[in-house]
């Protein structure tokens, strides 16, 4: 069987390596190694996979000494398959072929990110070199295109979850829930639009104030300090708790009735899967790969982004409506197991690697 290796810059709590664990798991740790440049959160979650790692500085996508360092390791242990994740790994993957590591490069585009120039033009060369290219929407494929990549090498394979909903839940009336509970998961940051869910919360407050409802803010990052001054400029505190990172997120959607998207900029959304995947109405932005999981008014609903009055509003129906809730929350469910499933996603990826799927 082939053996492949994954290729990460950074090792962090994000959907990319998500990903890349899901495949290892799935593919048989056996058959893969890691490659990566900079430890974070998830290094312990490979390490216990027991697959051999390696760490390398790959300074910059056109890194001749970490190309040369790679056509070592590729050497070393006999790897068929390269699977980098961002433009920088996949470049430098490119270039230990180009150095004569007999590899297949396949690189996953999970981040729509500006490109100047000169990466565009870069694109047009090192591209050809790819075996394949895996986008996670298409969105994302548009977007590549755009950026100078040929069509013919690029594949939408969709990110796909695990089956959640088996998880021990009990479906109880939304009627009989008490005040209802939204929830934001995801890293605090900029792109993932906290601040814009905090305004727009504000509104909800002042237009509907006998409605009973609190929000949970799940995640870390750099805008902590900053969303804790608004809840209080915004008067909040009773409204809305900032819960930190919580390792057992599957829990946080059985003890939720409403998920909240509110991202400025999302390539395709493992919350948004995991959420429609456990009957959990979805509230999401307009934005990127969104509208391929959650299609309006039937899997979810769409938001412009910034557009303070059209998520309270639609916060409010949803707090009000019980038969639009069940009835997203039916067709989400649907929408998961036709488009998301893991199983689907990995039969896809294999194929790209021309082996058996073990799914």
């Amino acid at each position: 069987m082939n053996k492949i290796m994954y290729l990460l810059n950074y090792i962090g709590d994000g959907g990319s390596e998500k990903y890349v664990l899901d495949l290892m798991e799935s593919i048989g740790p056996e058959h893969c190694i890691l490659v990566y440049s900079i430890p974070g959160p998830f290094l312990k979650k490979f390490e216990q996979l027991n697959v051999p790692m390696y760490r390398i500085n790959m300074r910059h996508p056109f890194d001749i000494q970490a190309a040369i360092q790679l056509k070592k390791i590729i050497k070393k242990e006999k790897i068929d398959i390269v699977h980098a994740q961002f433009l920088r790994e996949n470049y430098i993957a490119i270039l230990a072929k180009l150095l004569g590591a007999p590899v297949r490069v396949i690189w996953t585009y999970h981040v729509n990110v500006l490109m100047p120039f000169h990466l565009k033009c870069s694109n047009s060369f090192f591209t050809r070199y790819n075996d394949a290219i895996i986008c996670i929407s298409q969105f994302m494929k548009q977007q590549l295109c755009q950026k100078g990549v040929p069509e013919k090498k690029i594949h939408v394979i969709y990110n796909g979850v695990a089956d959640p909903y088996p998880y021990p839940y009990t479906d109880v009336p939304l009627s009989q829930r008490g005040p209802k509970k939204i929830a934001v998961i995801g890293r605090l940051s900029k792109e993932k639009g906290q601040p814009f869910l905090l305004t727009s919360l504000q509104k909800l407050k002042a237009l509907h104030p006998s409605l009973g409802w609190h929000c949970d803010i799940i995640g870390e990052g750099p805008l902590k300090t900053e969303l804790i001054t608004m809840i209080q400029e915004l008067s909040l505190g009773e409204h809305v708790s900032l819960k930190g990172f919580q390792d057992d997120v599957i829990k946080e959607y059985t003890e939720h009735d409403i998920i909240v998207i509110p991202s400025e900029n999302e390539g395709l959304s493992y919350v948004a899967i995991e959420a429609i995947a456990m009957k959990k109405p979805v509230i999401a932005t307009n934005v990127g790969g969104l509208p391929e999981v959650i299609v309006h008014n039937q899997s979810g609903l769409l938001i412009p982004y910034g557009s303070e009055e059209a998520l309270a509003a639609s916060l409010a129906q949803l707090l009000q409506d019980e038969k639009l809730y069940h009835s997203l929350a039916e067709c989400g469910r649907e929408h998961y197991l036709q488009h998301f499933t893991f199983s689907k996603m990995v039969n896809e990826v294999t194929t790209l690697y021309r082996i058996p799927s073990s799914c």
